[in-house]
């Protein structure tokens, strides 16, 4: 199965990291915080893509930020990401917090369809 290329978010510049975002220039601690919250449990949902050897610090604390990367389908970010936004009010793009909210209400109000599992029942009497 081939997916179109996900969309990369949360790298950040730093040393040997030229041409990426600064961090320090998306943080917003007006930053609505249900809007933040949203993103941060999304995050949580996201499954492993990637595991590097070794990790990323904090390009704002030097914290040790992971090494996994991870994806919905549609983008990837790095582990660490949670830490900009939750430790230091790092804002992230409208067009993703956008996307977070689409995703997360189309599966919140998503129909169930229950013939598949429950046929499953009879194949084991």
């Amino acid at each position: 199965m081939n997916l179109p290329d996900l969309v990369l978010i949360g790298y950040w510049q730093g040393r040997g990291a030229d041409g990426w975002p600064d961090p320090a220039d998306f943080v917003d601690p007006d930053w609505d915080d249900d809007e933040r919250d949203l993103v941060v449990r999304y995050f949580a949902r996201g499954f492993v893509v990637r595991y590097y050897i070794g990790y990323s610090p904090c390009r704002l604390c030097g914290m040790n930020n992971g090494a996994l990367e991870l994806s919905d389908g549609v983008n990837v970010w790095p582990e660490g990401l949670r830490h900009y936004v939750v430790d230091h009010d790092v804002r992230l793009p409208q067009e993703f917090v956008s996307h977070v909210a689409t995703t997360t209400e189309a599966f919140e109000t998503a129909g169930r369809d229950e013939s598949w599992w429950r046929a499953m029942a009879s194949r084991r009497e």
